[in-house]
């Protein structure tokens, strides 16, 4: 089989409930919204064949890889591409923006909503109900529009994890606005993007 993958390598996952864990990240192209932050080119892909592809991600030890893009729930190939991970014994988490249905059998879902869901037609920080079902990790990004009331839907009871993550490009501002809020609600951690810091991808 041929994939289509925006890009495809070796890191360290910067965030979230699986930081500091060495992953393989795949990249899929394409993306359903337009974010003004959006720190990815993800409009082109090059042809994996599944042989090239599992030569390169079986190279390190590690057993863990993250699928994201673009929006990886609205690509044909994230399921036979999670679907040969899992074969092989990895442990396989999704990063997306919760607008589409599940599409693989992923093994952890992190669901990052974005107030530029009105680009589909939806409200702002939309989340599809069965992903939002099936969701491990809400992960916000806070930016200066940031909406702290959409965050009043959650159960943060329920055993799932629940973060913010200030909006780079506003770091100091954002920051201070989550500090501020965790405070009165301790059950949202707020999660900073490492990987910047220790300047990998």
């Amino acid at each position: 089989m041929i994939f289509n993958i925006n890009d495809v390598f070796w890191t360290v996952q910067g965030e979230g409930q699986n930081m500091g864990r060495r992953a393989l990240f795949v990249r899929l192209p394409f993306c359903n919204l337009e974010c003004s932050w959006c720190d990815t080119t993800f409009n082109s892909f090059e042809k994996w064949d599944e042989g090239k592809f599992l030569d390169f991600a079986l190279q390190e030890k590690a057993r863990f890889a993250v699928i994201t893009g673009g929006e990886p729930m609205l690509n044909k190939h994230a399921k036979p591409i999670v679907e040969l991970l899992l074969d092989r014994g990895f442990n396989v988490a999704c990063e997306s923006n919760g607008t589409a249905p599940v599409n693989a059998p992923y093994d952890f879902i992190t669901v990052s909503p974005k107030r530029f869901s009105n680009a589909i037609g939806r409200e702002p920080y939309y989340v599809n109900e069965e992903t939002f079902k099936q969701v491990h990790e809400f992960r916000y990004v806070v930016d200066d529009q940031f909406d702290f009331s959409i965050l009043n839907r959650h159960d943060t009871t329920d055993g799932r994890r629940y973060s913010l993550s200030p909006e780079f490009n506003q770091f100091d501002k954002n920051v201070v606005k989550i500090l501020d809020y965790v405070k009165e609600n301790p059950r949202w951690r707020i999660s900073l993007q490492t990987h910047k810091w220790l300047k990998i991808p």
